[in-house]
């Protein structure tokens, strides 16, 4: 399967002139579009190839969040950071290869007709890092990328955490803080999470929020990088029992 890539003039079209696109973007198929962009020459064949996949869609979106993070970052596992932030990337993929997908996973959004909401659904709109995240489809492998553990048998248990309920608002929110490309951080917070799940605590958007705004305030008086995997699980743990406490 060779990926396909969507042209910058096609998506800076797109954008200025969204009325003219509105109702195609609940069509039954891509055909609408793919013959447009293949007149206009902007559907691309890139150079990146991989096995072909197919996505899960379960109706219970924290079932196949978690699964398709799995598929998508197994399949495109070789992609670097930053062909993995370029909008044009997976803009084509999603007109071109999985239409399906992006309207199972953002059929409310496309149906309101809301000019935000349905340039959201495939392109980057505004910050390259944040949009990485918002993105039904790049956030699949920024997801695995930020949290692939190599040191266990499941690679994505941490995965589990973050899919588990509000998967969009909670990858936005952990991937905004500082220490997040830091692997042995981001696991450690994680591991501190679903320990806490463990031991029978609800687990909501505080636990996320908290330690965030801890480790973001020790980091101004230590080193981060510094931490091991298990010093930043116990770290935050204590942290979040103290705001408890208190």
């Amino acid at each position: 399967m060779r990926l396909k890539y969507l042209s910058r003039e096609a998506i800076d079209d797109i954008k200025m002139n969204f009325t003219q696109y509105r109702k195609h973007f609940t069509d039954s198929n891509a055909q609408w579009f793919v013959d447009l962009f293949e007149r206009n020459g902007w559907l691309h064949d890139s150079k990146i190839e991989c096995t072909d996949f197919t996505m899960n869609y379960d109706p219970d979106f924290s079932l196949s969040d978690r699964r398709n993070v799995e598929i998508v970052y197994e399949a495109l596992k070789g992609l670097s950071p930053a062909v993995a932030s370029d909008e044009r990337l997976w803009a084509g993929i999603l007109f071109a290869q999985l239409w399906e997908y992006v309207q199972y996973r953002r059929k409310e959004e496309l149906a309101s007709q809301n000019e935000r909401d349905i340039l959201n659904s495939f392109f980057f709109m505004r910050g390259t890092k944040r949009f990485c995240f918002i993105n039904c489809l790049s956030r699949l492998w920024w997801t695995g990328y930020l949290l692939y553990d190599s040191s266990k048998s499941d690679h994505y248990t941490a995965v589990d955490v973050i899919c588990e309920r509000a998967y969009a608002s909670r990858i936005v929110l952990f991937s905004s803080n500082n220490f997040a490309s830091n692997k042995n951080l981001a696991l450690g917070v994680l591991d501190c999470i679903a320990d806490r799940k463990t031991r029978g605590e609800s687990i909501g958007r505080y636990h996320f929020v908290e330690a965030n705004k801890y480790l973001n305030c020790i980091g101004g008086i230590s080193l981060l990088d510094t931490l091991s995997r298990s010093e930043t699980k116990d770290i935050v743990d204590k942290s979040l029992t103290r705001a408890n406490l208190g």
